[in-house]
């Protein structure tokens, strides 16, 4: 017995001694560390075991001072070997910083990134921010980020620069919920911030200048002219910040060499959004240009989907026909859902047979149901009259008209026999076409004679057709305003804009005293699209996608303004009528 507590004794006292050296020899190394004697401690016999509680730490000041002395590849090979034998020890954060800090120098950023999202310590992954942000910044490969994002998910500089990579790709709704939830983790000015960089608009039109010695430049080129400055005007006068924004005008004239011609001159290389062009080869050109470099391009008159239909970067600022046809059939599906049968008429042409093919479409959707839809051309126009007024006579015999003599407001005429003329009866006129059986007609037309026969042909009923049709029947002095009331007619009206206030008044007398001309509607379609891209600019910078894609509305001047969601076109379709002689929004 007394053998054995000797021994442990002995044992006790010979551990102690051990951990006094292993200690004495941690204390060595720690000195020669903090007198930044990194050459001779690296070259210091190291006899501490690994299993010591003090070897780690002996490990990390021969691998701190291994790259002090410029052997960083000894340094990082002992910190991995460090990291991965004593992944428990309390400081491995802090071999992880140096590892990390190794690997970025070395450009091993796919290590340094696995490295840091190893470490818990907030305020090391602070001090690393500064070193890990600006090689992220470098790596221009989207597919690169995008694989980083989803490997290191909590990796925020990571995030920004995916994000921001993002940001530039085209936007459908996986994107936007992506950056939607990138928002939940990065500040917004983290990820919507694009240096000192300004946001370069570049206006291409047919402005076909040759020379102020052309008299007739300005007037046959209004309509282009009256755009321009209608976007010029809204830069300079809507009190919008616009300091951010650089113009480039370029005249396509309406050539697609000249368009060829300023694409290799490299003046669009740094362009952000394009105005235009207007006419078909040119947008073709320029549509190839903006999908090679993801730079978006935005019509502001046309509405014909093929400018958008194969070119994810290629915008309208007015509804494309199919978006004018199913909002309209949207409007009348809620307001002609007691009667659900129609009638469809539409000019010969290739734009009002869309409208009424694709309205046609979505209202049987909605379970209405099509009596007849019939092209119409303009010599026969006086068709629409004829088939919603035609009559036929109702012969009463006698004892009905016994019964029907007595109500007022029933017409009963007197007939007489064609072969024998002593023969007479009474009748009533009666149309083809029930009273109240039709629950309303859709005109696809703009023109003068579709709409005074639908009208006149409305007015002669006994009962009263709801007529959905086009705005620029206003214009038009053939139907007078009162009837347009009366007659409960609603009309599709893109270009509706607000005519009672103070801003509308500013514009028209602005125009007229430059121009000494009517208002038009290209100059207010100028200001518009410029007031919308000002917005979304002092909002998102040069992300300008985003912007255009993540607002619900962009409030116009005069307008009801502009949506575009995922779709490439602006989805805003007024609906007006005329209510106490006024014109009013009905949708």
């Amino acid at each position: 017995m007394k053998k054995i507590i000797i021994i442990i004794i002995l044992l006790i006292i010979s551990n102690n001694v051990i951990s006094q050296s292993s200690y004495s020899n941690f204390l060595s190394y720690k000195k020669l560390f903090n007198e930044k004697k990194y050459s001779e401690l690296v070259t210091k016999e190291l006899s501490i075991k690994k299993s010591d509680q003090f070897y780690p730490y002996v490990e990390f000041y021969r691998s701190i001072s291994l790259y002090k002395i410029n052997k960083k590849k000894e340094s990082l090979s002992l910190f991995k070997e460090l990291i991965k034998e004593y992944s428990e020890w309390t400081q491995i954060d802090e071999a992880l910083y140096w590892a990390i800090i190794i690997e970025l120098e070395f450009n091993n950023i796919d290590n340094a990134l696995n490295y840091y999202s190893k470490i818990n310590d907030n305020g090391i992954l602070d001090n690393l921010y500064k070193y890990l942000d600006p090689e992220i910044n470098k790596i221009t490969s989207f597919s690169i980020l995008k694989n980083w994002r989803v490997k290191y998910p909590r990796n925020l500089v990571v995030a920004k620069y995916y994000g921001r990579k993002l940001l530039k790709e085209y936007l459908d709704d996986d994107a936007l919920d992506e950056i939607k939830d990138l928002l939940e983790i990065i500040p917004k000015k983290d990820l919507f911030r694009s240096g000192n960089k300004k946001f370069t608009v570049s206006v291409l039109l047919p402005f076909m200048y040759t020379g102020y010695d052309n008299n007739n430049f300005i007037k046959n080129n209004s309509f282009v002219l009256d755009l321009y400055y209608g976007i010029k005007y809204a830069y300079q006068n809507l009190g919008i910040e616009s300091e951010n924004i650089i113009f480039k005008s370029f005249d396509t004239k309406r050539d697609p060499d000249v368009v060829r011609k300023i694409i290799s001159s490299g003046e669009l290389d740094n362009t952000d959004l394009i105005i235009g062009p207007l006419y078909g080869k040119p947008i073709e050109i320029i549509k190839q240009f903006c999908l090679e470099n993801k730079i978006l391009m935005i019509n502001p008159l046309s509405s014909n989907s093929m400018i958008i239909s194969d070119n994810n970067y290629s915008l309208l600022f007015q509804p494309s026909l199919e978006t004018i046809s199913s909002s309209a059939a949207s409007y009348a599906s809620t307001k002609y859902n007691t009667n659900k049968n129609v009638i469809i008429f539409y000019e010969n042409n290739f734009q009002d047979s869309l409208i009424a093919y694709n309205y046609q479409k979505n209202i049987e959707r909605d379970s209405f149901k099509v009596i007849y839809s019939k092209s119409v051309s303009l010599e026969d126009s006086r068709l629409i009259l004829d088939s919603l007024s035609s009559t036929y006579e109702e012969i009463l015999n006698d004892s009905l008209y016994d019964t029907l003599k007595n109500i007022s407001e029933l017409v009963i005429k007197d007939g007489r026999g064609i072969e024998d003329l002593d023969t007479t009866y009474k009748y009533i006129d009666k149309f083809y076409i029930e009273n109240d059986s039709i629950g309303h007609v859709f005109i696809s037309s703009k023109n003068s004679l579709f709409a005074s026969n639908i009208v006149s042909a409305v007015d002669i009923r006994e009962d009263t057709i709801p007529v959905l049709g086009f705005d620029q029947w206003l214009d038009y002095n053939v139907i007078a305003v009162d009837q347009f009331e009366n007659l409960k007619i609603s009309m599709v009206s893109p270009s509706y804009h607000y005519k009672g206030s103070d801003i509308y008044r500013n514009l028209k007398d602005f125009f007229i005293r430059e121009t000494g001309r009517k208002l038009t509607m290209n100059f207010i379609y100028g200001v518009e699209l410029m007031n919308m891209i000002m917005k979304i600019n002092s909002e998102y910078g040069d992300f300008f996608q985003f912007g255009i894609r993540n607002e619900s509305l962009i409030k116009g001047v005069i307008s009801t303004g502009s949506y575009f969601g995922q779709f490439n076109d602006n989805q805003i379709v007024p609906i007006i009528m005329i209510k106490d002689s006024e014109i009013k929004l009905d949708n």
